[in-house]
């Protein structure tokens, strides 16, 4: 079996019957989701709801062996069957041959060098401009073959094929993209994944229908429905009839009931995504006296909030409240004794509150409904925790994101996830630096310092782990120091499946359906 193909096709990488044979008669699987991000182009759209579809429709040119090792420690070829670094500051990427587009169109090297254009994703008006946090340092993609790609970065980066992972290293057709534009192509998107979008309505569902000459081997299911159904109760009544197969997002404290439920078991997954809120600290002309431009307060914030004991009381023993960028996927960079600066301290809240400029006033804060795992009902409790310091917080619950980022806000639900194996590179500095939407979107919500941007520079062009592991941790307290928000917990997901459906996507926040078993095989 090739080497690929080893890592596709695993002991529960095929829709089998009891005799192992491989199904004729494939499912439709319907997965009943709380929503759906309103574009599907896989940067644009990038989020924990998109990314539930993405990898179903799109393939990356490399990714993280989650078959063989559930948190992804390893990088294994994929669109990309190998790479080699021709110098400090170029990689040259060479592709797999014969991988066709949903269209039937043959992937090559202008399909990659397209996807990780200055044009799409890093110049001055980039089509995409959500990839600027991705592409940071490229200056140049070139197509030099048929299967062969370069990419040129302004530093050395030891670590630029670790980012392949990411969705800089989804890889779309030029010539569809260019021909229907962005927001078609975010509407109606082509890859070369194991399923082909047959339909989209962001308000409703995503269809997809199996791929045949998906050239990663059989595609388990007929086709798939991500179908939104907001309220949980409904979801899970609609798994007990019979019309979802797959629910997501179980509310911890219902997951006793579900498993007790005939013919459904519970997956609950903690996964490398980490729920947090972003303060704006920034003066705006609707925020002209914006009290959280003070460090005391915001820290006084952070320090009102016991999050060990909430997290423990939403979500039991399921997850933990992570030091900041200091997660277990940074594999030599992880302390698990290393404590977050500021801790729970009420006394010390008060102090800082009081040497700060705040005078009562009301603090805004925007969340987007039921988007993340029990972060209201943490929000209820950070708001009460903050009143009993004299902090007035008002949570003002939005429908979308889209209602989320109008201003004004003073504080700001999010996530940062990290998709990199053994290196904190993409949360702290992707999601923080130059050019993360925390700085360039129209939802920004800080200006770093320079001495922030100076570490995280001589983080970025590090070599070497004694010295890189150095500006990574400088870096982290830089951050820690200019608090500009507060991790709560490492994300948890928890799906109700149906008891005939046998499938583990591993410990990602990815939803993807390629190797599943049904009806019991072996």
């Amino acid at each position: 079996m090739p080497h690929f193909r080893r890592f596709l096709l695993t002991t529960a990488a095929a829709l089998v019957t009891a005799g192992g044979a491989f199904a004729q008669d494939r499912p439709d699987l319907v997965i009943a989701v709380d929503n759906l991000w309103p574009t599907m182009d896989p940067v644009i759209g990038i989020s924990t709801s998109g990314a539930r579809v993405h990898s179903n429709i799109f393939d990356t040119l490399v990714r993280r062996n989650r078959w063989e090792d559930p948190d992804g420690t390893e990088l294994v070829p994929w669109l990309a069957e190998s790479w080699e670094r021709l110098s400090p500051n170029v990689w040259q990427i060479n592709l797999r041959e014969g991988v066709p587009f949903h269209d039937g169109h043959i992937m090559d090297a202008e399909d990659v060098a397209f996807s990780m254009s200055a044009e799409r994703l890093w110049g001055d008006e980039p089509l995409a401009p959500r990839g600027t946090r991705y592409a940071r340092g490229i200056i140049r993609v070139k197509a030099t073959g048929p299967l062969t790609v370069e990419v040129e970065t302004s530093y050395p980066d030891p670590n630029f094929i670790y980012r392949l992972v990411t969705p800089l290293g989804f890889v779309l057709p030029a010539h569809y993209y260019q021909e229907v534009g962005t927001d078609a192509f975010g509407q109606m998107p082509m890859g070369t994944g194991p399923y082909r979008m047959v339909s989209f309505d962001p308000s409703v569902s995503v269809v997809a229908e199996a791929f045949d000459d998906y050239w990663g081997g059989d595609v388990p299911a007929d086709s798939l429905t991500f179908q939104i159904v907001p309220e949980f109760s409904t979801r899970f009544a609609g798994l007990v009839a019979g019309e979802f197969d797959v629910v997501v997002s179980v509310p911890a404290d219902q997951i006793g009931q579900v498993e007790g439920t005939p013919g459904v078991t519970v997956m609950t997954k903690s996964i490398e995504n980490y729920p947090m809120f972003a303060f704006n600290m920034l003066e705006t002309e609707d925020l002209p006296d914006n009290p959280l431009t003070d460090v005391n307060l915001r820290q006084a914030m952070v320090a009102a909030i016991d999050r060990v004991s909430i997290t423990d009381a939403i979500w039991g023993g399921a997850t933990f409240v992570p030091a900041p960028f200091n997660f277990p996927e940074y594999g030599a960079y992880y302390d698990p004794d290393r404590q977050p600066r500021i801790t729970y301290d009420p006394d010390r809240a008060r102090e800082l509150l009081a040497a700060s400029d705040y005078a009562g006033e009301e603090l805004s804060w925007h969340i987007v409904r039921g988007f993340y795992p029990n972060y209201e009902i943490a929000a209820e409790f950070m708001v009460e925790q903050w009143r009993e310091v004299g902090i007035n917080v008002a949570i003002e619950i939005k429908d979308n994101f889209s209602l989320a980022y109008e201003r004004p806000f003073h504080l700001l639900n999010m996530s940062m996830s990290s998709e990199f194996s053994g290196d904190p590179y993409r949360p702290l500095w992707m999601d923080w630096g130059p050019e993360s939407s925390r700085v360039r979107a129209a939802h920004r919500t800080w200006e770093a310092s320079e001495r922030f941007y100076e570490l995280g520079e001589a983080f970025e062009q590090a070599q070497e782990f004694e010295e890189r592991n150095a500006a990574y941790l400088a870096l982290v307290e830089e951050w820690e120091n200019l608090t500009p928000g507060m991790y709560l917990w490492r994300n948890v997901v928890s799906y109700a499946v149906d008891a005939d459906l046998d499938w583990d996507p591993g410990n990602s926040a990815v939803t993807i359906f390629d190797s599943l078993y049904m009806g019991g095989g072996e």
